[in-house]
């Protein structure tokens, strides 16, 4: 039977899904600064349509013509991206009200609560320090954590957890492992693409003829490659 809360979780769940598939599109399409400025675009709420509005970013921002449809894929994600904030937070405010009820998680909407204020935090970062690598590969891990930990609410809520057949240890240790290796992997898919190296290496399984050599003198974690 589920709990008070579930659909609201489901929700959420589902609405952090559009989010991540939005963020990688926005991505994708190169509008990450499709809005050079945070949380509006240039200076308004939405994407300046007018021919004075228009002129007026063009005068508030002389670096950064505006592109319609790039600032309304980053737009459109930010409001689907504060929605989804809006939520959780209704989450975290019901887990308080209900926090006498044992059938009620406490620390999981509030985990949440916290990190998608850090994903807000990240999100105006990668605007405000023009696309660092280090930031948009910690804003996609951030997406995914949010969405799995929502997952994992709404399993909970759900009731489905408590009727989840325990693993033998051995099995445990294997998807814990697995788990990691998915979370690398995805970090490090994210840090190809955020530092623009998809088609760094146009053979398969070797880069241009090479196994290693080519990775010490050029993985730099630290660098801040610009859009």
């Amino acid at each position: 039977m589920s709990k008070p809360g579930y659909r609201l979780a489901l929700f959420a769940t589902l609405l952090a899904v559009v989010v991540v598939l939005l963020g990688a599109y926005t991505r994708l399409t190169h509008a990450g600064l499709g809005c050079p400025d945070w949380p509006g675009c240039y200076g308004f709420i939405g994407v300046p349509m007018s021919e004075h509005k228009q002129t007026l970013a063009e005068v508030r921002f002389p670096e950064a013509p505006v592109e319609v449809a790039k600032g309304w894929y980053e737009m459109i994600h930010r409001y689907f991206a504060g929605a989804l904030g809006l939520v959780i937070l209704g989450l975290a405010v019901q887990a308080v009200r209900r926090r006498n009820e044992h059938v009620q998680p406490l620390k999981l909407p509030l985990l949440l609560l916290g990190l998608v204020t850090l994903q807000a935090a990240f999100g105006m970062w990668t605007v405000t320090l023009k696309l660092w690598p280090q930031v948009v590969t910690a804003h996609l891990l951030g997406g995914f954590a949010t969405l799995s930990l929502l997952f994992l609410l709404t399993l909970r809520l759900a009731g489905s957890a408590a009727t989840l057949p325990k693993l033998p240890a051995r099995l445990r240790s294997l998807a814990a492992l697995g788990l990691l290796l998915v979370i690398g992997q995805i970090a490090l898919g994210g840090w190809v693409s955020s530092n623009y190296a998809a088609v760094a290496c146009v053979d398969l399984p070797t880069c241009h003829g090479e196994w290693w050599r080519w990775i010490s003198p050029r993985f730099h974690l630290t660098q801040h490659i610009g859009p």
